[in-house]
């Protein structure tokens, strides 16, 4: 792989951004940039993976993030050429027009926020690896987040209330997007969103539930230590001490403290007797 050359990589992108507005030549184009910058493997991932990942060219992110800046002006000022062009870049069977979908969805003034949404909902149900469902809420999410954010929140929600696990997952990893929004401010509405996944927690999705808390608790430890006391004091929340005892760590020192003294009053309560 050769080594970045700005100048060069600079009028790689203005050629590229010429067809803008036909994907198919756009993709040939950008074909050439990629095996350029190109360390062609194929990835293997941990064993029991539950999806064959994509063949990757290990292009270099800096170079995704300029092509970004070069389309940007492009997007903003033609939405539907923009959309458009996602769902070429999301036809092809590498992981890099796949990231750079993600990040051109995310950047596209859309009116109707169904034009983003149909395309997420889409894309997430061709079960994509874990590396291309983070891009895709992260990434595809950025301007519903800013624009239609009770839409990006009643998304994840559709999802908590699903049956199953993986239905759970998806919803969890549309919050964490939100919450590392600094612009998302609303954390009473997603307490109340994953409440009843903090008193019983299901197996598959502990650790999403694990990682949302833990950058609850270090944008917002005050507020987020004070949901945990109030499910920890909730007659049905069983699992919740275990919960609280994993996450103590992401709290600053003197909230470990107290959150502790809060399990041993509980552990110090006898049992009720009923009848």
């Amino acid at each position: 792989m050769p080594a970045i050359q700005p100048a060069r990589l600079r009028q790689q992108a203005v050629l590229l951004s010429q067809h803008f507005d036909q994907p198919a030549a756009f993709v040939r184009n950008l074909q050439y940039i990629f095996e350029f910058y190109a360390e062609r493997i194929r990835r293997h991932g941990l064993k029991g993976s539950p999806a064959a990942m994509l063949p990757a060219y290990q292009v270099p992110q800096p170079v995704l993030r300029y092509l970004l800046q070069e389309l940007a002006p492009l997007v903003e000022g033609e939405p539907a050429a923009g959309l458009a062009l996602c769902d070429g870049l999301w036809e092809q069977d590498m992981l890099e027009y796949h990231q750079l979908a993600c990040l051109l969805l995310g950047s596209i003034p859309v009116s109707d926020s169904s034009q983003v949404l149909e395309r997420i909902r889409s894309w997430v149900e061709s079960q994509p690896e874990n590396i291309l469902l983070d891009a895709i809420f992260k990434n595809g999410l950025v301007y519903l987040r800013s624009h239609f954010p009770q839409d990006v929140l009643d998304l994840a929600e559709s999802w908590l209330i699903g049956s199953q696990p993986l239905d759970k997952q998806l919803g969890l990893r549309v919050l964490s997007s939100v919450i590392q929004d600094p612009g998302f401010e609303n954390l009473p509405v997603l307490f109340r969103m994953i409440h009843p996944l903090c008193q019983v927690i299901p197996a598959a999705v502990r650790p999403d539930v694990l990682d949302l808390l833990e950058v609850l608790a270090r944008r917002s430890p005050q507020e987020t230590a004070h949901f945990l006391r109030q499910t920890l004091n909730l007659p049905d929340s069983p699992q919740t001490p275990w919960l609280v005892r994993q996450v103590l760590h992401a709290f600053p020192e003197d909230i470990q403290k107290s959150l502790r003294l809060t399990l041993r009053s509980l552990e110090a309560v006898p049992p009720t007797v009923n009848g």
